[in-house]
């Protein structure tokens, strides 16, 4: 039997007179053994605690980052199909420059005279359709804030023909 014990978990220690019983070794088995375990334990609820708060946290940003991609998704649904619609005119006068003013700057602008049609994009791209064919004369346009210039090349102004009374449709982006 051990004469002296360890301080905290008061395991035996053996001076060299004790005599050594395989007992005592079985005891600081299972007084190690319920240490460890409760080591274990611990470690378990604490790692599980660690795994909850960072899995809550990750759950958190997630959860934020979906709700402002269902937000932004939200927002482009709702300006589908919304659009302002205004609608002015003028008289053509034959010249090669011609300078309109918008209230802002249009997505699209349609510009309408005896049976001709042209259509200019807020990228400055112009279309011609003089009946059921299309036209290719050369259209040079130009924004300046909101007031579109252009000036056609060519033998016919199309966009601007002297007497010619133009119906001018621009399209508005709502937001």
């Amino acid at each position: 039997m051990a004469s002296n014990y360890t301080e905290h978990y008061h395991l035996n220690q053996w001076k060299a007179e004790d005599a050594v019983r395989r007992v005592d070794f079985n005891e600081d088995n299972a007084k190690i053994d319920a240490a460890l375990k409760a080591v274990d334990q611990r470690v378990d609820g604490l790692t599980q605690a660690v795994a909850g708060k960072a899995s809550q946290s990750a759950l958190s940003s997630e959860a934020s980052t979906r709700s402002a991609a269902v937000a932004a998704l939200n927002a482009a649904v709702a300006r589908r199909g919304n659009c302002q619609i205004e609608t002015s005119a003028y008289t053509g006068n034959g010249e090669q420059f011609r300078t309109i003013s918008f209230p802002a700057v249009p997505k699209l602008i349609i510009l309408i005279a005896n049976q001709r049609l042209a259509l200019i994009t807020q990228d400055n791209s112009v279309n011609f359709y003089i009946n059921n064919g299309l036209s290719f004369n050369t259209v040079i346009t130009s924004w300046n804030g909101s007031q579109l210039t252009f000036s056609v090349n060519g033998p016919v102004h199309y966009l601007n023909t002297a007497g010619w009374a133009y119906t001018v449709i621009a399209f508005y982006d709502m937001f």
